[in-house]
């Protein structure tokens, strides 16, 4: 895990002490500690580092240790939902610098060290104990082979043996990820002959117990499910009108996409409900209500952005034309609330307030950039952020409350889910604005259309530059095109936004902190690195 210094008097502990019963009474020091505190994984990065430092200023000797200390109180926050897991859903994985360095007669395949049970280390009673358990076992150094088992969902959790230097680098890929992981040190760092405390690691390996863990939730095998309700024939159930209108309505929400707002409704009622979720008519129709009123949006954006395409075919409005195209648009927002009305649903007056608060947020988001088009002046950054807000957060968090409303969620978990929906909204459109702001797509990030936070940024720092480099572009001018990229202004700009962007992921992750359902708070950081990352 990478633990920034935050002291410039020195950098945090990085030793491990060297006997079984000193890190043995560590854990116990760990374990009241946490005794005394709700730890709901994943904790962030600062959480560990806040929680070790709190158990130094109790026992200041343990200083030296503060990375391990980190380690272990992560480790205490996953161990519930580790017991939880089945032995044969979970991987253990060691380094090869267990193996003895200049006798080992093992071979290494494209997974890792073949052992040939010679004994002259610890990896075979290891894996043999673990074996028996039914744990897969790796030895290897990469996390390609173990991404890919996860990916599979064939493994769940992840005991991993190595370096602290090799937890710090892992670490950030474990939390965004959410996997649920216990990490055991080695006792030296030198990457040879390493040793490892194995009454630690025969304390870790055979912990079990019933919980109220039930796995994580398959993002992609929910997409697929998600999928399946948007074929025409599925949607012509719920869209039973033969006019022509209808019959267009129906060609345009089975078009492509994502799906993302369905999709994260259905994820938040699983993760809430666990396994008493049930995937019948009522939820299919308020994941249809969700979607209609996305791909209402999109038509509305389509015809004021003058776009041609989108999912690789006409838009709407030039498959027949804009007067079509706004009276269809309105027809399916009809679909969304009269599909929440007949869904026979819980809190149907909730349900029908959220939706219509997203859909009035929306339009306000719009009006402010339809009206800036007018002007076609330059926003300020803060304006920017406003749109970005108004025009995205709305959509990701009427799906995110409607998965907490039909669950019975309290008021806590909605207030908890309308914070991180607006960083979610707003990092969300930054990223989109970086993705145009590239050199293939470099007319859109200069265009006079859609506002851009890069060149508010620029703007803000150098007017200037800025109004000559508008202009020019406007005209056409394909040198300045060229000669864009070389601007020193240009790429600071990007960076501050990138910067941002990271400013309001860490923003949306800060926001679940107290989420008190361990699995709610894993789907909602998985969720973020999903639709930001990939």
């Amino acid at each position: 895990m990478i633990l920034k210094n935050n002291n410039p008097s020195g950098g945090l502990g990085n030793s491990l002490p060297q006997s079984p019963d000193k890190l043995k009474q560590i854990r116990d020091l760990i374990c009241d500690y946490t005794a005394e505190r709700e730890l709901i994984p994943p904790l962030q990065e600062e959480e560990v580092i806040f929680h070790s430092g709190e158990l130094i200023k109790k026992h200041p000797e343990l200083f030296l240790y503060q990375k391990l200390l980190a380690v272990m109180i992560n480790n205490h926050s996953w161990r519930d939902i580790v017991s939880g897991i089945p032995f044969n859903r979970r991987i253990l994985l060691l380094p090869k610098c267990i193996a003895h360095a200049t006798e080992c007669p093992a071979q290494f395949d494209e997974l890792g060290l073949l052992c040939e049970q010679c004994g002259k280390c610890d990896i075979a009673d290891i894996t043999t104990r673990a074996d028996e358990l039914g744990y897969h076992t790796l030895v290897s150094e990469g996390t390609t082979t173990v991404s890919t088992l996860l990916g599979s969902g064939k493994v769940e959790c992840v005991i991993g043996v190595g370096c602290l230097h090799s937890f710090e680098k892992s670490f950030p890929l474990a939390v965004k990820e959410a996997v649920p992981s216990i990490a055991i040190p080695l006792y030296n760092n030198d990457c040879k002959n390493s040793k490892v405390d194995k009454l630690w690691l025969d304390e870790i390996l055979p912990i079990r117990k019933e919980s109220n863990w039930y796995g994580w939730i398959n993002i992609d095998a929910l997409r697929s499910e998600v999928n399946s309700w948007f074929e025409k024939d599925q949607l012509a159930v719920y869209i039973n009108g033969e006019d022509e209108s209808s019959q267009i309505a129906i060609d345009w929400l089975a078009q492509g996409g994502k799906r993302w707002r369905p999709l994260i409704m259905l994820a938040v009622y699983k993760a809430l409900m666990g396994s008493e979720a049930v995937m019948d008519e009522c939820i299919q129709k308020l994941a249809v209500s969700i979607e209609c009123f996305h791909k209402a949006s999109l038509v509305h954006d389509d015809i004021v952005d003058e776009d041609h395409e989108r999912y690789a075919q006409p838009t709407l409005h030039r498959q027949y034309d804009t007067p079509v195209a706004i009276n269809v648009d309105d027809l399916i927002l009809g679909f969304g609330y009269q599909f929440i009305a007949e869904s026979g649903a819980k809190h149907i007056r909730k349900l029908l307030k959220i939706a219509s608060y997203g859909h009035r947020d929306l339009a306000i988001g719009q009006g402010e950039e339809l009206l800036w088009r007018r002007n076609k002046a330059l926003l300020s950054v803060e304006d920017i952020l406003k749109i970005f807000s108004l025009k995205t957060s709305p959509a990701f968090e009427v799906a995110l409350q409607f998965g907490a409303i039909i669950s019975d969620a309290g008021d806590e978990v909605m207030q908890v889910l309308t914070t991180y929906s607006s960083a979610l909204g707003i990092a969300y459109q930054i990223k989109d604005d970086l993705d145009d702001f590239n050199l293939g797509n470099i007319d859109n990030a200069f265009n006079t259309i859609q506002p851009s936070l890069v060149t508010a940024i620029v703007n803000r720092e150098h007017p200037d530059k800025m109004k000559v480099w508008f202009e020019d572009f406007q005209k056409g001018n394909d040198l300045c095109k060229k000669e864009i990229w070389k601007q020193t202004e240009i790429r600071e700009g990007i960076k501050e936004a990138e910067q941002m962007l990271e400013d309001y992921k860490l923003k949306a992750l800060s926001s679940i902190t107290d989420l008190k359902s361990p699995a709610l708070k894993i789907l909602l950081t998985r969720l973020l690195n999903k639709i930001l990352n990939g």
